[in-house]
């Protein structure tokens, strides 16, 4: 979902992009989360998507405060 975010926002950024590149990465920030709560144990793949989550998130606002 971070990759669909990502190839959404290649390109003239819009408003319209930003939206649905935002949708999807709090989608796959979502899972990871509800993942990381019902795992019995830590996942160390896990661990670095939800890293790469987070920053991809903070990188959207950081683009849409620029609109």
């Amino acid at each position: 979902m971070n990759n669909l975010s990502e190839l959404i926002m290649r390109g003239v950024p819009t408003p319209e992009k930003l939206h649905q590149a935002e949708a999807w990465a709090k989608q796959g920030l979502s899972i990871l989360e509800k993942t990381r709560q019902t795992s019995r144990e830590q996942i160390s793949t896990c661990e670095l998507a939800l890293v790469y989550a987070y920053f991809n998130l903070g990188i959207l606002h950081e683009v849409c405060a620029v609109f």
